[in-house]
């Protein structure tokens, strides 16, 4: 098993605090995310998101796993559920998540990312090409919210890691310009998985070819939960992906 010693980091002396991340009712302070080491403000960046009553520490075990010209930080969802988190909730008696209940998370998300990667050169442009690269890594309900970052703003981060994820019912605005940009997509599952119906893999597995550059894993002895072979997967799909970056200038 992977250990991972995990720590809050603080802003960098001279830097402004981070800033508050919002969604629906709850906001969490940037203070309760993990870091796999104290922030530049230019290495690419890897945004973990963890699933359905999960923690920021979830996913920590990839820290040591990355290659080092990265940094990541691990999130902590906005709406307390249970002794976890969670990053939207849906209705009572209402069975699948829609894009409507998904928007508040993927919105904030793109707000936060933008903020810590936006090309200071080009303020009017968050997106532009010369900002800072961002990865997204989202398991389960936090891979739901990283494909509708995708499906909303398309250009606002350059590659994606879905763990067991799914995606909400509906159209999202930038699903057409998204079959433009088509950014590199990692998508892993296991064929145990109990939590996912076939029509949650489905959706995924119809969605997903033609609005990305996909590439797909699946386990034949893995469940749902978070594992060893996610992290593993997770590290090499991040460090394929740093690999292409270009070097600094």
């Amino acid at each position: 098993m992977f250990r991972c010693e995990t720590r809050t980091m603080r802003p960098l002396e001279g830097r402004p605090p981070r800033p508050v991340w919002q969604a629906g009712p709850m906001s969490t302070p940037m203070d309760d995310a993990l870091w796999s080491r104290d922030d530049d403000g230019t290495s690419p960046l890897v945004v973990l998101l963890h699933g359905q009553g999960g923690t920021e520490r979830d996913l920590a075990p990839v820290f040591p796993l990355l290659p080092p010209e990265v940094v990541a930080v691990s999130l902590r969802g906005t709406h307390p559920d249970g002794a976890g988190f969670s990053w939207f909730v849906t209705p009572e008696g209402v069975r699948e998540a829609t894009a409507e209940h998904v928007a508040p998370a993927a919105d904030a998300l793109i707000a936060l990312t933008r903020s810590l990667t936006s090309d200071p050169s080009d303020p009017d442009d968050p997106d532009a090409a010369g900002r800072r690269p961002v990865a997204l890594v989202g398991y389960s309900q936090g891979g739901a919210v990283a494909i509708h970052v995708l499906r909303r703003a398309p250009r606002s981060v350059d590659t994606a890691v879905i763990l067991a994820g799914f995606l909400g019912v509906g159209d999202e605005p930038g699903d057409d310009e998204l079959l433009d940009v088509r950014p590199p997509v990692f998508w892993m599952r296991g064929l145990r998985d109990e939590s996912n119906t076939l029509m949650d893999v489905q959706r995924v597995a119809y969605f997903l070819p033609p609005h990305s550059t996909l590439t797909t894993a699946e386990h034949p002895l893995l469940g749902h939960e978070l594992s060893e072979p996610f992290f593993a997967a997770t590290a090499r799909s991040v460090s394929a992906w740093a690999a292409r970056l270009p070097g600094p200038a």
